[in-house]
């Protein structure tokens, strides 16, 4: 059976506690800071997917740089 490969997911936890440590059904144990983005599998990622202190961590944003001229 050929396995698929994934780009990992960047998710936040956002619940009551400073951090929460995982242990996943994939064998994964993660570690996940209260607001700190933390890198997933997708198919860790999955399972968090429905849980209200998870949620999908916000893309990085860039200040353009004002031009020299």
């Amino acid at each position: 059976m050929a396995t698929k490969t994934t780009a990992p997911k960047s998710v936040t936890y956002s619940g009551g506690l400073d951090s929460v440590t995982l242990h996943f059904l994939s064998g994964h144990v993660v570690t996940f800071p209260n607001g700190t983005p933390v890198d997933v599998c997708a198919e860790d990622a999955v399972v968090l997917s429905d849980h209200p202190d998870f949620r999908p961590a916000a893309k990085a944003t860039t200040t353009p740089q004002p031009e020299e001229g």
